[in-house]
């Protein structure tokens, strides 16, 4: 296994824009909890600030941080793509076939490099949750309440690192990958669309339709991977009587069981697809 890291390490860092690409997402991580306690807009001549809101109080702060960060996610995405793109228009991967790397070896580097990135990441995430909560929150609730968000983070990258792995093995250069990745969340987002309409229409209303209500295109895989970590709800009562305005809510497991299977079935599509190709 440190034989294979090793070689990774070596690949990954061999490039720049990989270098570069790894310090900004690290970076992002890291200003995400200097930068949001200082945001105070001024909506209609108020100035609100955003800690007083209770975005930072504990249980909240571990899903409203959560949510932000995964943005973020797309960087190491782009790493990810490169780094296998590469291998196959450098012709390293023929060559490390030829002085008896396997492909099974192969494929397990690339998951363990993804398995870095997303521990690492979620190490980051915890601190800043933790940084941000234990500074500014006023809520009595203990810290460890809505944790589960954490771990929920950590899946929702190992998928979503899983989907851009399958995709730069399958496409093998890193603009089809992208452009694969964006196909995919475009087809995902015409069904939810499509779903939604449907819904709507069988109810006799748009109004009528719950969006937190219950949708099969919500188990598509990058729907999957983000419905892990939902939009923060919100309530106007909290704001009027200057608690927070979020409302506690939990991660659903079901999601948590279909972004496992997802992942695993990406992994073994993508170790197919490595083992039947002439490389």
């Amino acid at each position: 296994m440190l034989r294979l890291l090793k070689i990774e390490w070596n690949k990954i860092f061999y490039y720049k824009a990989t270098r570069i690409f790894t310090i900004i997402y690290f970076l992002m991580l890291l200003a995400i909890g200097g930068i949001l306690s200082l945001i105070k807009p001024e909506i209609g001549g108020m100035k609100l600030d955003i800690a007083k809101l209770g975005t930072f109080d504990f249980p909240f702060v571990w899903q409203n941080i959560t949510f932000l960060v995964a943005i973020a996610k797309i960087f190491i995405a782009v790493i990810i793509i490169t780094n296998v793109t590469n291998e196959f228009s450098n012709g390293t991967l023929k060559q490390n076939l030829i002085d008896g790397l396997s492909k099974k070896e192969f494929l397990t580097s690339k998951i363990l490099t993804n398995l870095i990135f997303a521990s690492l990441s979620t190490v980051f995430v915890l601190g800043i949750c933790l940084f941000l909560g234990l500074t500014f929150s006023q809520s009595e609730e203990g810290i460890f309440k809505g944790m589960e968000f954490v771990g929920a983070y950590f899946l929702k990258l190992n998928l979503f690192f899983a989907i851009a792995l399958f995709l730069a093995i399958l496409l093998r250069k890193a603009a089809f990958a992208f452009l694969g990745l964006i196909v995919l969340w475009m087809g995902e987002g015409t069904i939810s669309a499509v779903e939604f309409l449907f819904k709507a229409w069988m109810e006799k209303g748009l109004e009528k339709v719950d969006p937190y209500g219950v949708f099969i295109s919500n188990y598509l895989p990058l729907n999957t991977s983000s419905k892990l970590i939902d939009l923060p709800k919100m309530s106007m009562e909290g704001f009027v009587f200057g608690g927070s305005v979020f409302k506690y809510s939990t991660v659903d497991w079901t999601f948590v069981v279909a972004s496992i299977i997802y992942t695993f079935i990406f992994l073994f599509l993508s170790y197919r697809l490595l083992k039947k190709r002439d490389l």
